[in-house]
Formats: structure tokens, C-alpha cells, sequence
């Protein structure tokens, strides 16, 4: 696998992210959240974060593959 200095800062802010957390996938999240405010506030900037999309039956890719069209694998 290809790195490079920047990918094995990340890689390490990952893996003690991971250990701080105990491994539990809501408390990760909400350590980043309180480490993206932190980072808002010392840095004047406002994050905004996009909510998923729902799908339904309306949503292109369902209407893709209901309309006969394969979808790619």
C-alpha cells in the first residue's frame, strides 16, 4: 500500500481515535464532533455537515434498477 507522511498522521489519529473510544462506534463519533468544535472555535470556521440521504422508491439508483438497467459490479 502506498503512503506517504500525511496518510500515517492520519492512520495514527485513527488508531488512538479507536483506543480512546474502546472500540464503540458512538463514542468515536462523538469524540470527532468534539474535536471538530474545538477546532471551530480555535479556528473562527463553522462546519456544517450534509445528512444522508433516505432512500425510497424515488431515489436514482432504485429507479435505475427498476427501469431494467444493470447495475455495475
Amino acid at each position: 500500500m502506498l503512503t506517504n507522511e500525511l496518510l500515517e498522521a492520519k492512520y495514527r489519529a485513527q488508531r488512538a481515535l479507536a483506543a480512546q473510544s474502546g472500540d464503540d462506534l458512538q463514542a468515536y463519533a462523538r469524540n470527532v464532533h468534539q474535536i471538530v468544535r474545538e477546532v471551530e472555535q480555535q479556528l473562527g470556521l463553522k462546519f456544517r455537515y450534509r445528512r444522508a440521504a433516505k432512500k425510497t422508491a424515488s431515489s436514482p439508483t432504485l429507479q435505475a434498477r427498476s427501469s431494467g438497467h444493470k447495475a455495475a459490479t
